[in-house]
């Protein structure tokens, strides 16, 4: 079988941590025998403002090693306006590495993640050269896009003319049908982590490796730094910790358009001995963060249901998150504590609970699906998309 992949949130030289559950996917697809090409447009302000100067990113280490074929064209849009036309600007950047990516080679479905304006390349492609489209959205395209009303009729149009919409959790399926989706259309495919990578290990060798004091807690926090992450309850969390005495390191992993704020707001509260910025982080390198933290927090005002948490618990470590999204879904009391978004003082108080409790010993024993697994699926609801008699949902585990 043949995947063309769309979207513009896959790793790259200078971002090797964004999008590395794409990049699993797709990996894992080609180890089940596919053909995979990826296409991922780059946001013209990122390439001339990053080190590349004007020129296409580069794949990283990890991706050249996979085998994959990545190409980075430029996206060209009007910025801050038009938004709604961004699909029709996004199909029009692509068009010269679809060119070069079909010349010999005809896909057999065209996948995208992100339902705008990513989505709506990927059915137009679909539409002209006559396969199966699928859109895999991820939380904030269907969660947030739609309240702009030029923004919610073009994710609409994707949600419902799409061959099939994967979600990556059951709430998501729920929304996106309320969208106008037909629930027929509508199959959960829930994402998974690499086992061989992901594992529980040694936290004193981790710490050593990390240079971590072994006996002080550590605390993480991985992701881009976006308002939608609601950092600023993260770090009242953190101050209500630290003005009761409590001793502790919270590590920041990631980077985006946040962190000057971010950090200016740790300074203004006198936080820098106990918040620390490491910057975004490989995905080679992040088994090790977890293995080394007491557990990892995640303070959003909106998610899907990201799979940091996953990756959190392959390593044996529990979490600590706001009841956002579809969180609820992998979550359990005995490796995990879910508070109120926005209430600095349950999530410093759910914190306490699983430092002192025995979240950390029960982590180890839940149970993560892997990418294979997640590939798997999605190529039996690619086969049942060519067989059109044949549904295409079936019943999957969130685990």
């Amino acid at each position: 079988m043949n995947i063309l992949f769309l979207s513009t949130i896959f790793p790259d030289a200078l971002h090797p941590a964004r999008g590395t559950f794409n990049f699993e996917l797709c990996t894992a697809l080609k180890r089940a025998g596919v053909d995979v090409k990826v296409i991922c447009p780059q946001a013209w302000p990122e390439v001339f403002s990053s080190q590349t100067g004007g020129k296409s990113a580069q794949p990283t280490d990890g991706l050249k090693r996979s085998g994959l074929k990545v190409s980075y064209p430029t996206y060209w849009y009007p910025p801050k306006i038009a938004r709604s036309s961004y699909g029709g600007f996004y199909s029009w950047s692509i068009g010269k590495s679809v060119k070069e990516a079909l010349n010999d080679w005809q896909p057999d479905l065209v996948l995208s993640y992100w339902a705008h304006p990513d989505g709506y390349a990927g059915l137009k492609l679909a539409e002209q050269y006559n396969v199966p489209s699928a859109v895999l959205v991820g939380g904030s395209d269907v969660l947030l896009l739609p309240n702009s009303p030029s923004r919610k009729k073009q994710v609409v149009r994707v949600v419902t003319e799409s061959d099939v919409v994967l979600t990556v959790s059951e709430g998501l399926a729920r929304k996106v049908e309320e969208l106008g989706a037909a629930p027929e259309r509508v199959v959960p495919l829930f994402q998974g982590v690499d086992a061989s990578r992901f594992r529980p290990g040694d936290r004193a060798t981790a710490r050593q490796w990390l240079g971590m004091d072994p006996k002080r807690p550590l605390l993480i926090w991985v992701g881009r730094m976006h308002p939608v992450k609601n950092l600023d309850l993260l770090i009242e969390a953190a101050e209500i910790r630290a003005n009761r005495g409590d001793d502790f390191l919270l590590c920041l992993l990631g980077d985006g358009p946040e962190r000057e704020r971010i950090a200016k707001l740790i300074r203004d509260k006198g936080l820098d001995d106990m918040v620390s910025f490491v910057g975004a982080v490989g995905h080679e390198e992040l088994p090790t963060w977890y293995q080394t933290a007491d557990a990892v927090l995640l303070s959003s005002h909106s998610e899907g249901l990201p799979n940091v948490l996953r990756e959190a618990l392959a390593c044996g470590t529990p979490f600590v998150s706001t009841d956002v999204g579809s969180i609820s879904e992998i979550s359990h009391p005995s490796y995990s504590e879910l508070t109120p978004a926005g209430d600095a003082n349950a999530f410093a108080a759910a914190i306490d609970t699983v430092l002192n409790g025995e979240h950390q010993a029960l982590a180890a024993q839940a149970t993560v699906r892997t990418w294979d697994d997640m590939a798997a699926d999605l190529l039996d609801i690619a086969a049942a998309l060519r067989e059109p008699s044949a549904p295409a949902t079936t019943e999957k585990n969130a685990n």
